[in-house]
């Protein structure tokens, strides 16, 4: 009975719930000798067969004291009193659980000083896992990491003794499950930045502190991944300007090289990081030329990386200033790797598949990405059986750009399909001019095609008229409406209706109908065209120097409305055979399934021969609405979403870049700059400003509409005539499908894919490391260095993007 009453009482003496009591100042205000307590009990446990058991706790609120809240030295007390027991460990999880939050604050307050000995604590806290069942280890890890963060993200500062916390998560994988949990706990960007921040404060009063690298780099990682591209490139300049001032300081250049180059080799999307390191990068370079000398761990591989990531980066963002004169001087005395290849050196790959610049070729890149994420066009190119040596380039391309597993695709081929024959290779040239003449050309040789078929006589020519599923404009798809219209118009010309009929796929996939109609202010006759439109080109009114605010909407609108033609800009009638003022008018009567508008941001500057760019700001709504009036029938409005913009960065069409933002997915955008491909959202397309501007807006068919009084000028009776006009808008106007998948390709393309691929595998597994080369070109080809650069602006403004 006395061993059992012994056993007893040093498990009171050593309970943790008491020990968290203390180490909480929870003993009452009568208590202030709390630092004697953990002598107390152990000179109790070492001579408890002369004690009572009364005398276990009781006499320690004797010992007069005062005392700090937050004695590291108490703490550290009690845990050497555990350690001594681990037995009081194992019997009360839940109090150790608390005894750990309690570990965590005290090291979060305890400020600097030399006779910390921390080891004690660290110690006790990895000896936890050790001495409790395994399926509490996780919890009490947990606890820990939640009290730190929560201490982190407050308003008090954080000691570097709480680093000792993520010693806890000691392999990298470890501690990458640990920074996810860190970004799942909220999306507030104050929260991470002040965990950044504090962690590096920690590293740079801690230079053997590698573990917290790994942490810092996984947060960076995170933030790419996670597509916070603002606060990442805040994080990172910081950074930079930490590890530059750190880096000559001994003992410091094998940390701050890790974090250094894990920052460049990651943040791809602004070359604002790059430029911050470019002054100091000789200076870098001869530091680490002398440790490679020294023979110390830096060596011939850091400095080897840190020249082939500033080779890497020079290339993605060229230079139209000038700026890297001095750095390629200066990497003139440093050989590249022999094995040496950009995407290597990078740490990220590509979202999607890019597109290799031939040399001014971004104005085709930026096109043909939006095209692809314009999934109907898409789709039913890859399917056709189209037979015409444009549809076969544009096919391959577009099967490879879906489904190849390379980084990036050379456009060569489609190029030289492709371009209109007064674009002269290497200089800039107008996306919007090469995407009417690429879409022109399609439909053409289509057409061509249709052509050549026998031509019906008009007793078939009427069959197929009435094999239509009715003449009813109630009925009637918007496609099929104004093709009984249009073929009712030219009935003599059968090869015209059974080309209406047949419509191309561009036609299908972007032709829209449009009545124009000139009426003279002077005898009041009017004469009125039928006219295909496949893109809206939408001017900005008169502005008169006042500051206009302009969205999407309004343009389409302003667009739509009637014109009054004087002055400069009258009208010819023919009745009255002069020049007349007069008005012009415009009526949808088909919308197309995918609307292209393209903003004119651009006017002709007479006195110095070159189109000048507005520099308008613009709101480009996600969804505009369009009014249409059929031939027969009521009107009604259909509407539209964003899912792709072409953008221009520059000052004048002759010069500046071009690179698309597109949606794959609801919430899921890509921003497309030639070859590098990166996942964005679409704010970053909103909050864009000069001299970057959207220029071609990609919409597609959402739906019809009942609401009749948006933003639109819509009479009573189209609202109480919704109910019809739905049925104009069949389903198949409405784009819901998905890119094909591979094994839905034609065998053509699906052995091309495959071919392809295995062709890239091969490659890996042979010349992974390749030698990265620039071969001379001929000046007729689009690889010669072109005259005037992408981008080569005139204006001083950081270059964002690659060339």
């Amino acid at each position: 009975s006395k061993k059992i009453a012994d056993c007893f009482q040093v498990k009171e003496l050593i309970d943790v719930k008491i020990l968290v009591d203390l180490t909480k100042s929870n003993c009452g205000p009568e208590v202030d000798n709390l630092q004697a307590v953990p002598k107390l009990r152990v000179w109790f446990l070492q001579n408890l067969h002369k004690a009572s058991k009364t005398m276990a706790v009781k006499c320690v609120a004797e010992v007069p004291h005062s005392q700090p809240k937050y004695d590291i030295n108490q703490m550290i007390e009690h845990i050497e009193m555990l350690l001594a027991n681990p037995e009081a460990i194992r019997d009360d999880i839940e109090g150790v659980k608390k005894l750990c939050e309690q570990i965590v604050l005290y090291l979060a307050h305890t400020p600097l000083r030399k006779d910390m000995q921390l080891e004690k604590l660290r110690h006790f806290l990895q000896k936890v896992s050790y001495h409790v069942p395994k399926q509490h280890t996780v919890e009490i890890v947990e606890v820990c990491l939640k009290t730190l963060y929560k201490h982190m993200v407050s308003d008090e500062e954080t000691s570097i003794y709480a680093s000792v916390v993520l010693d806890l998560l000691d392999k990298k994988e470890l501690i990458k499950q640990g920074v996810q949990w860190i970004f799942q706990q909220d999306n507030d960007t104050k929260a991470i930045k002040k965990v950044f921040k504090t962690l590096m404060s920690w590293l740079t009063a801690n230079n053997q502190a590698n573990d917290l690298v790994t942490w810092i780099s996984e947060i960076i990682t995170g933030l790419q991944e996670l597509q916070k591209h603002d606060v990442l490139l805040e994080l990172s300049c910081s950074s930079v300007k930490s590890c530059s001032m750190y880096f000559q300081k001994h003992g410091y250049q094998t940390i701050m090289c890790s974090i250094l180059f894990h920052i460049l080799a990651t943040v791809e999307h602004s070359p604002d990081v790059f430029h911050m390191i470019i002054p100091i990068a000789p200076t870098i370079l001869l530091e680490l030329g002398k440790q490679k000398e020294k023979s110390t761990e830096l060596g011939d591989d850091y400095q080897q990386r840190f020249i082939d990531i500033l080779t890497c980066l020079m290339i993605r963002f060229p230079d139209p200033e000038h700026q890297y004169r001095e750095l390629k001087e200066c990497l003139k005395s440093y050989p590249r790797s022999t094995n040496f290849r950009p995407n290597s050196v990078m740490t990220s790959a590509n979202a999607r598949v890019g597109l290799v610049n031939l040399g001014n070729t971004c104005y085709m890149n930026s096109v043909l990405q939006a095209l692809v994420m314009t999934k109907q066009f898409s789709r039913e190119i890859l399917l056709s059986k189209i037979d015409a040596p444009l549809f076969d380039q544009i096919q391959e391309l577009l099967a490879l750009l879906i489904h190849s597993h390379r980084q990036e695709l050379n456009p060569r081929a489609l190029l030289a399909a492709a371009r209109p024959p007064d674009f002269v290779p290497g200089y800039q040239q107008d996306s919007s001019e090469f995407l009417g003449y690429l879409l022109e050309k399609l439909h053409e040789q289509e057409k061509q095609l249709i052509n050549k078929r026998q031509r019906p006589t008009a007793t078939e020519d009427q069959s197929l008229l009435v094999k239509l599923p009715s003449e009813n404009p109630n009925t009637m798809t918007i496609e099929q409406n104004s093709i009984v219209s249009e073929a009712r118009t030219t009935p003599q010309d059968t090869t015209l209706n059974e080309t209406l009929l047949r419509p191309t796929l561009i036609q299908r996939m972007f032709d829209g109908k449009l009545f124009v109609t000139y009426q003279c202010g002077v005898c009041d006759s009017k004469s009125t065209n039928l006219d295909a439109i496949r893109s809206f080109e939408l001017s900005f009114p008169e502005s008169n120097g006042i500051k206009t605010e302009y969205s999407v909407q309004k343009l389409l609108d302003f667009y739509c409305s009637s014109e009054k033609l004087i002055g400069d800009n009258q009208y010819y009638c023919d009745k009255c055979k002069q020049l007349c003022d007069g008005e012009r008018s415009i009526r949808i009567t088909k919308s197309p399934r995918n609307l292209i508008l393209t903003l004119k941001h651009f006017r002709y500057d007479l006195h110095r021969h070159t189109r000048a760019k507005l520099m308008n700001q613009v709101q480009h709504n996600e969804t505009i609405s369009l009014r249409v009036t059929p031939e027969e029938g009521h009107p009604f409005v259909v509407q539209y979403s964003l899912y792709a913009a072409v953008v221009h960065a520059g000052t004048s069409m002759d010069s500046g870049h071009y690179y698309t933002y597109a949606q794959d997915e609801p919430d899921c955008w890509y921003k497309f700059n030639d070859n590098y491909v990166t996942g964005c959202s679409v704010d970053e397309l909103h909050a864009l400003s000069s001299p970057n501007t959207p220029y071609i807006l990609f919409y597609q068919m959402s739906a019809p509409s009942t609401d009749c009084t948006m933003s639109l000028c819509i009479d009573d009776e189209m609202e109480h005539n919704a109910s019809a006009n739905l049925a104009l808008v069949s389903t198949d106007d409405v784009p819901d499908c998905q890119l094909p998948r591979l094994e839905e390709l034609p065998p053509r393309l699906r052995d091309l894919v495959h071919i392809h691929n295995q062709t890239y595998k091969e490659e890996k597994r042979i010349t992974t490391q390749k030698r990265f080369e620039v071969h001379p070109m001929n000046r007729d080809t689009d690889d010669d260095p072109p005259p005037n650069s992408c981008g080569s602006n005139s204006f001083n403004y950081p270059n964002r993007f690659i060339y």
